[in-house]
């Protein structure tokens, strides 16, 4: 159940009011010309669906295991595009992760979502979340992490004639701690980008 986990970060979406406003995005979005992907949460690459103003990933055996030689594991997708109307910048507002949870009282998982552009790879954000079961009996169940980094955006380069972004690199790892047995698996992973000009 919900209310035997300590939740550090919300991980619930409401749907928006009719009454505002649809966010800016160029006339000409970009669109995808590579991707790469490293870490060892994705040994095998994640299937992409939709385009780079929408992506979802889709894991396959992104597990981790309390007791065991995976208790963290990390995805990072590496990510670049062109075509996009010149004068603007993109960052990523909200990171969505949904997968399975179990956790033995006093386990937990921590969750990180970490975003930086190869340009300027110094300058990052980072949103983290934690889910602890503090009850008395094993949870099981499907659970959305939501990583919010609004307040904490990295915009990217200034699009120009080319319509290039940059490349924008988006790290999700997760890790269980605690006495008792937990596991976590990632089955998908969709950004909420956010446009403005420059």
């Amino acid at each position: 159940m919900l209310s035997r986990f300590t939740v550090l970060l919300a991980a619930a979406s409401a749907a928006l009011p009719a009454s505002l406003a649809v966010a800016e995005s160029p006339s000409s979005l970009p669109r995808i010309s590579t991707i790469t992907y490293s870490g060892n949460g994705c040994t095998r690459d994640p299937k992409l669906s939709g385009d780079f103003n929408d992506p979802t990933f889709s894991y396959n055996n992104f597990a981790a295991s309390l007791p065991g030689t995976n208790q963290t594991l990390n995805c990072e997708v590496h990510i670049q595009a062109t075509g996009a109307s010149s004068g603007w910048q993109v960052a990523l507002k909200d990171n969505w992760v949904k997968g399975h949870l179990v956790l033995d009282p006093d386990t937990c998982l921590d969750y990180y979502t970490q975003v930086y552009f190869s340009q300027n790879a110094a300058k990052t954000g980072t949103a983290r979340g934690r889910i602890r079961n503090t009850g008395d009996a094993r949870t099981d169940q499907a659970v959305t992490l939501r990583s919010n980094l609004a307040g904490n955006q990295v915009w990217s380069p200034c699009t120009g004639s080319d319509g290039s972004p940059g490349i924008l690199n988006v790290n999700f790892r997760g890790a269980l701690s605690g006495d008792g047995k937990a596991y976590f698996e990632a089955f998908t992973e969709n950004w909420d980008l956010e446009w403005r000009r420059c």
